[in-house]
């Protein structure tokens, strides 16, 4: 499972140095000497963000919104699953989210996000099933669709570009599913872990309402708590929609 998380630890240390950056710079005013000789006048204090910009987010803004998408195949880049155990898989999932900005100025925005997912949908995952023979117990494997639900709410997202029509963006989530069957392979567990990293744009379609299309490394593992641990990681492709208040 380490080397399936690495990239997500490096991105999460990205996110926090940037947090700690917008937080140092929202909200700082500096002064200036100006005037005649001896005598130092106060520059007005920048203006908040958003003041001026209509697509601005502002430190305290909160969004509501939903998202859904889907995995083509999974891919075996990072380790995880075998060839043959990654073949004819496909991925399904959709989401509530809720997200609030934490820190905030006129180029970047840091959100910390939470997302409620009440289905997700590994088509193609791989089950065992036992059947009595006069030889012994048979087990057999076979492919077969497998639904789950759950929750990511260790989320951050940074928005670039604050202010503009189209904020490009990057994000990391950590959470967990529950599956009805063992995920992905049939020694695992039915509750795993979810890690994800990844990126796209958010486009404004008015002051407080906006679409998003972005793709994110979706990895799914147990955690070494049983079986092999191969993890199941996909390239999920998604679009939502979201309202900021």
């Amino acid at each position: 499972m380490r080397k399936n998380v690495r990239w997500v630890f490096v991105l999460w240390v990205m996110l926090a140095c940037a947090c700690a950056c917008a937080a140092q710079t929202v909200g700082g005013g500096t002064t200036a000497a100006s005037g005649s000789p001896g005598t130092a006048t106060a520059s007005p204090a920048p203006q908040s963000a958003g003041v001026d910009e209509p697509y601005t987010l502002k430190r305290g803004t909160n969004e509501f919104g939903v998202w859904g998408g889907g995995a083509f195949s999974a891919t075996t880049v990072f380790s995880g699953l075998h060839e043959d155990e990654a073949r004819d898989r496909k991925f399904a999932i959709a989401a509530f989210r809720y997200g609030r900005t934490l820190a905030a100025n006129k180029s970047v925005a840091l959100q910390y996000t939470l997302d409620a997912i009440p289905l997700a949908v590994a088509f193609g995952n791989i089950t065992s099933a036992t059947r009595a023979t006069p030889d012994g117990a048979l087990v057999t494997a076979r492919r077969e669709s497998t639904y789950g639900f759950g929750l990511t709410p260790l989320g951050l997202q940074l928005d670039f570009a604050n202010g503009a029509r189209v904020h490009p963006f990057v994000h990391v989530n950590a959470g967990g599913l529950l599956f009805t069957k063992r995920v992905p392979l049939p020694d695992d567990t039915r509750f795993v872990y979810v890690l994800e990293g990844g990126g796209g744009v958010r486009v404004f379609t008015s002051e407080r309402r906006a679409v998003s299309l972005g793709v994110r490394l979706h990895h799914i593992s147990n955690g070494n708590r049983a079986g092999s641990n191969r993890g199941l990681n996909q390239f999920v492709f998604y679009a939502g929609f979201s309202v900021f208040k």
